[in-house]
């Protein structure tokens, strides 16, 4: 059970952070809007606009050993697409998710997104107050 999903932080040189969450697909694109939201005055700083946007997302669940983990250019388990937000571009992305079923099970993610949309739009459609 859960509700898994995947937030991406993707740098200049094509890195991309992903932000694991076992309870993080309710409401996602606020929560990425709201995060996006504290990190705007360091937006072209994307060190300290993804930290600031992972610490917002994960909030006071710091201390707990389950429900959050990190990995870089993969993804962890999922159940949604995965919007990914590039600094370079100042851009969010919305990635379909796949797995590939054989010997093994591979997550992947589509080479092109559903759609982008510039960061000042995707903050000012989906940020709220959440609960």
């Amino acid at each position: 059970m859960g509700d898994r999903a995947n937030f991406g932080f993707r740098d200049s040189k094509g890195n991309t952070l992903f932000l694991y969450g076992h309870w993080a697909g309710s409401e996602m694109f606020a929560q990425l809007a709201n995060a996006l939201d504290s990190a705007r005055s360091r937006w072209g700083d994307e060190g300290y606009a993804t930290r600031i946007c992972v610490s917002q997302i994960v909030n006071h669940d710091w201390s707990q050993p389950l429900s959050w983990g990190l990995y870089v250019n993969q993804i962890g388990d999922n159940e949604h697409h995965v919007p990914i937000v590039d600094w370079k571009s100042q851009t969010m992305g919305l990635y379909a998710f796949d797995w590939t079923w054989g010997d093994t099970k591979i997550r992947y993610l589509a080479d092109e997104p559903k759609f982008t949309m510039p960061l000042e739009e995707f903050v000012a459609k989906y940020q709220k107050v959440l609960a």
